[in-house]
């Protein structure tokens, strides 16, 4: 992992976020994904039969919001600001309630109270953790929010397969009069994620870049991280309609984990 040194890989990633937050909508074509993914959240909720939720990382909170849409009382944590202004935006568009709090994954406990069924870490969101002390945070925080018995669920892009194809064009979509085009630079110790933002009008182009670091984690550097914090159990797919993960051909790799009961706790 990174050594983070000198300089602050949190406040970096957060003013990633900050700038893209007026285009991430279009970029991440939230209207057509709303029904989409509604179905495919229903079956989380099927399956592991949770009726409360921290939504963690949630962005403009496309995920919350169908939880919510679903039933569940729905948390929603970002660290930006203007990342979470688009989502509350969103709740008063589909009528739901979600608590909306700013906060970094690695203190995201500190801001929420109460325990939960689920907490939800999804869209690629635990690369942003450069170091191992981050990585520790935030699962410690994941676990001190659910009661026993509750899951975890990371889903993260396959770096397995990321880091042996060497693709660096990972996609180029058009919205409107914009082209985003999202891309790699692999370093020895981290993949860079790169957009290029091209911007149309009247037969000229202007364009934006952002770029952040992240770390491509495996399925074992996870476990290892779950298991130091009182999960158990795990199950892995390949994406989140519950495909077997595939470590050479899978897109995501997706982490369940189970919060264990304490020998305390087992004793009643």
């Amino acid at each position: 992992m990174l050594d983070a040194g000198c300089w602050n890989p949190v406040i970096k990633f957060m003013g990633f976020y900050e700038e893209l937050a007026e285009n991430y909508d279009d970029m991440t074509r939230f209207d057509e994904r709303v029904q989409q993914e509604t179905a495919v959240l229903k079956g989380w909720v099927d399956r592991y039969q949770f009726r409360t939720v921290v939504d963690v990382a949630c962005g403009t909170g496309i995920h919350a919001i169908i939880l919510a849409k679903l039933g569940i009382r729905t948390v929603g944590a970002d660290i930006s600001e203007a990342m979470l202004e688009k989502a509350k935006s969103h709740t008063e568009e589909f009528g739901v309630q979600v608590s909306w709090i700013q906060s970094a994954m690695e203190q995201v406990r500190q801001e929420v109270k109460g325990e939960y069924g689920a907490v939800f870490c999804l869209g690629n969101s635990i690369p942003h953790l450069l170091t191992p002390e981050a990585l520790d945070a935030a699962v410690g925080s994941f676990s001190q929010l659910l009661s026993p018995g509750g899951i975890v669920v990371i889903q993260l892009l396959n770096y397995h397969r990321i880091l042996a194809e060497q693709n660096r064009v990972i996609g180029i979509h058009r919205q409107g009069a914009t082209e985003f085009i999202r891309f790699y630079d692999f370093h020895p110790d981290m993949v860079q994620f790169n957009i290029l933002s091209i911007h149309w009008q009247n037969g000229k182009a202007t364009h934006t870049f952002n770029s952040t670091p992240l770390y491509p984690y495996q399925k074992h550097e996870l476990e290892q991280a779950l298991s130091t914090h009182r999960f158990s159990e795990f199950e892995h797919y390949g994406d989140m309609r519950f495909h077997p993960f595939e470590e050479q051909t899978s897109p995501n790799l997706v982490i369940v984990g189970k919060k264990t009961r304490s020998s305390q706790e087992c004793k009643f």
